[in-house]
């Protein structure tokens, strides 16, 4: 398996912790690998911080807490649509918070996935369609990446355009910011109508996600639950702009 290939994930690594990544962002710490490291061992820097899971958020100030979640959807949505390169697994014990260094600490490397430029251009404009509220390209890109075959029922059409669209409301120029991840929020409302749409798209889906979304959508999701977990109140629609405008779709 992949997640057990350590030079894999030691190239991985020595990658995100490069210039051209992580290497010149001082909110992340990407530790360095031993060159003597081998498919079989492991032998990377040790870094102090503490899990994001596990830290006591009362302890935590609101400044630590929205920077964190900040600053790890601004990874994600880089990794995504910036590196084309993704550290899938959003367990929370895989970013480290270090409150003396005031970095991100970032391990595990091992479930690290690339994406092609032909489906990241598709996904991007399915995500750009729902965070603009616009059905019929929604529907359009859903169909060209295989979410749809265009055989769909209204049913399931609607469940997932409402999805997609639920899961972007953070994304969304109409959005007040910073946007309240926290609990009681807005957040926690579109999780349960988000969770609604599932039954009603597992009965009527004609075709599985396409493989690509799995992994994307998990850490996308993660992402999103860690910020609530931390009760953050992030821009997070000025995130996305930032990220995005950088994007060049092939022509």
């Amino acid at each position: 398996a992949d997640e057990c290939d350590y030079t894999r994930e030691g190239s991985f690594l020595t990658k995100f912790g490069s210039p051209g990544y992580l290497g010149g962002d001082s909110r992340f710490k990407v530790p360095w690998v031993w060159e003597g490291s081998t498919k079989s061992v492991l032998a990377m820097e040790r870094v102090h911080g503490t899990s994001v899971g596990d830290a006591d958020i009362s302890g935590m100030s609101k400044k630590d807490r929205d920077d964190i979640a900040a600053w790890i959807l601004e990874l994600c949505l880089k990794e995504l649509f910036e590196f084309r390169l993704m550290q899938t697994d959003p367990n929370w014990s895989n970013f480290l918070w270090n409150s003396h260094t005031r970095r991100v600490e970032l391990v595990d490397f091992g479930a690290t996935r690339e994406y092609s430029k032909e489906f990241m251009d598709s996904w991007l404009l399915l995500l750009q369609a729902a965070a603009s509220e616009d059905r019929d390209s929604c529907i359009e890109w859903s169909t060209k990446l295989g979410y749809l075959t265009g055989k769909e029922n209204q049913i399931m059409l609607d469940a997932h355009v409402n999805s997609m669209m639920l899961l972007a409301t953070p994304f969304k120029a109409s959005t007040p910011q910073p946007f309240n991840f926290g609990p009681g929020s807005t957040w926690s409302g579109i999780t349960t109508e988000i969770r609604a749409q599932i039954p009603v798209m597992l009965m009527h889906r004609l075709t599985p996600p396409p493989r690509e979304t799995y992994s994307l959508n998990r850490k996308l999701s993660g992402t999103f639950l860690l910020a609530a977990r931390l009760g953050a109140r992030i821009d997070a629609r000025g995130i996305w702009d930032r990220v995005v405008s950088k994007y060049q779709f092939s022509s």
